[in-house]
């Protein structure tokens, strides 16, 4: 399983490649429905929503705390897209925020211990920061990136 810099150059190459087909985008791309009920806005509101809690699991995980917070269940991902969604910034707006939201993971993520990272000899599977760093981002990347590309794509990009 990856260290914690082979993880975290895996993500931003993910990043760096998903941000390559829309940085260019004009701002009315953004409302274009393309994916099921969601436009481009709403897409990378739901990413930045993943992105910012997860940037809080890996600080609570930092000091030595469970990665949700008490009382809160990540398990129904269904509504916390939903959720998350309704929260999309208009236009170019959305792409600045989900930049933003990115980098809070990324650094968060990059200040995890090392010892955090990697396969756990006595579970036999990946540690937490392995498992934070593929469930919110490296995933998204893969999950979206296609739908994404075919979009651009029909756009002549």
């Amino acid at each position: 399983m990856a260290t914690k810099q082979e993880v975290l150059a895996e993500l931003e190459e993910g990043f760096q490649g998903f941000r390559r087909r829309i940085v260019d985008l004009p701002g009315d791309a953004y409302a274009e429905t393309f994916l099921g009920d969601w436009n481009l806005s709403q897409l990378l509101a739901h990413m930045s929503g993943w992105y910012r809690e997860m940037a809080g699991a890996i600080e609570r995980v930092s000091r030595g705390e469970r990665p949700a917070p008490e009382g809160v269940d990540y398990s129904d991902a269904d509504s916390w897209n939903a959720r998350f969604a309704t929260e999309a910034k208009p236009g170019t707006a959305a792409f600045e925020d989900w930049e933003a939201a990115y980098r809070t993971y990324y650094d968060a993520a990059a200040a995890l211990p090392e010892d955090l990272y990697g396969i756990d000899p006595e579970k036999g599977r990946p540690r937490i920061g392995n498992r934070l760093l593929e469930a919110a981002g490296i995933n998204h990347f893969r999950e979206h990136g296609e739908d994404v590309a075919a979009w651009t794509a029909s756009r002549g990009r």
